[in-house]
């Protein structure tokens, strides 16, 4: 292993106690949500399955990565795009279900913008599937690097069910397949995505080659003005 991957795996390491003695101070998010840290210890947070998601106070997703889980509060829109923040502030960031930027994590994730999509789109699932290819650019502020390129195509890969609480929806999977010539990186992200009501339920995208993939599930929904 090299020096800067060593040093990168140490800092994940200390990643859950780093994030347990940050402040929350004014404007913490209402009990039962957890902090982001707990994702990486086992068994942290229900399942998707177990929660019952008519009590949840606010707009809530369910975070999966590293070793566990963590429930997580809407805390913010911005143009469209949708702040998950938890009580130590680490931060997640959708658009229609994409992930697009991550806060407080050793290596972060900010998509820059999507080129290439049919029609005008902003976002990729599920409009582009079977449409050719795209570019994402992204950022990975942690390694100071900008505008990288990865080349993108989606395509249908079935059907399946996801179970939230006690609601059962019928979905359509689509898979992302993305090469990062650059990095000699290739990845591929997951959506469940749900015509009737136009939501990506479950999803598994990737944050960066050390840091893998990330699940997560919505669980109440937001509006977004």
């Amino acid at each position: 292993m090299s020096h800067s991957a060593t040093r990168r795996f140490r800092s994940i390491l200390l990643l859950p106690a780093l994030l347990l003695s940050a402040c929350t101070g004014k404007g913490e998010l209402p009990a039962p949500f957890d902090t982001l840290q707990a994702v990486f210890f086992r068994n942290s947070a229900p399942t998707a399955e177990e929660i019952d998601v008519d009590k949840l106070p606010v707009s809530a997703i369910l975070v999966e990565f590293g070793r566990g889980s963590a429930r997580v509060a809407l805390a913010d829109t911005r143009d469209g795009t949708l702040v998950w923040r938890a009580r130590d502030r680490a931060e997640v960031h959708t658009r229609q279900g994409i992930l697009v930027r991550t806060v407080g994590l050793p290596d972060n994730l900010r998509v820059v913008r999507f080129e290439g999509l049919p029609g005008g789109l902003t976002t990729p699932v599920p409009d582009a599937a079977g449409a050719g290819g795209y570019i994402r650019l992204f950022d990975m502020p942690s390694r100071r690097l900008y505008d990288i390129r990865a080349d993108c195509k989606l395509e249908e890969a079935g059907q399946e069910q996801v179970t939230v609480g006690k609601y059962t929806f019928d979905t359509s999977v689509y898979d992302e397949d993305c090469t990062v010539e650059s990095m000699r990186w290739r990845f591929t992200n997951r959506y469940w995505y749900e015509s009737e009501s136009k939501r990506i339920w479950r999803s598994r995208q990737v944050i960066s080659p050390e840091l893998g993939t990330m699940e997560i599930t919505l669980l109440r929904p937001a509006q977004i003005p």
